[in-house]
């Protein structure tokens, strides 16, 4: 009973975090366009440019990478805290109230000097967590098939 209490307030942290972050004027942003560069040219000598496309993305639009990462953690706490809670459907659940709440998030930017509410930041948090709830989707099922696979049905 207590673990459904958990789940549910690291989620309402983790949202916390988000409003914080969307209340500053000028953000941190952890990504440094030099670091993702030479980690490109790495990438590239060693033979594996191709690994390289999604630093190539942060590099290119480190705005949205950053929102679909944090969006990404979002789902990972949105959905064991609507597991407990609601119990089906949780990755149908999750993407509803986390785009919900990007949704809200973004109205809240529109007034904070010197930021904006864009329609493409949403879509950016839209695919953070969607990549989070086909992930955890994912691991579920291999679990769930292993699962019966080891009880021999």
């Amino acid at each position: 009973m207590l673990k459904k209490y958990v789940y549910v307030a690291i989620a309402c942290v983790y949202a916390g975090i988000i409003f914080y972050l969307s209340s500053l004027s000028s953000p941190p942003n952890p990504i440094k366009a030099e670091f993702l560069f030479q980690l490109y040219r790495l990438m590239k000598d060693a033979g594996v440019e191709f690994l390289a496309y999604p630093f190539y993305f942060a590099y290119r639009y480190p705005d949205k990478f950053v929102h679909m990462v944090l969006y990404m953690g979002f789902g990972f706490t949105l959905n064991p805290a609507l597991r407990n809670t609601v119990g089906k459907h949780t990755e149908l659940y999750s993407l509803a109230v986390g785009v919900s709440y990007g949704a809200l998030d973004e109205f809240h930017q529109s007034f904070v000097p010197y930021r904006s509410a864009s329609a493409a930041d949403l879509l950016a948090d839209f695919f953070g967590l969607l990549i989070s709830q086909v992930i955890i989707f994912t691991v579920m099922y291999v679990k769930s098939i292993k699962g019966k696979a080891e009880r021999g049905e």
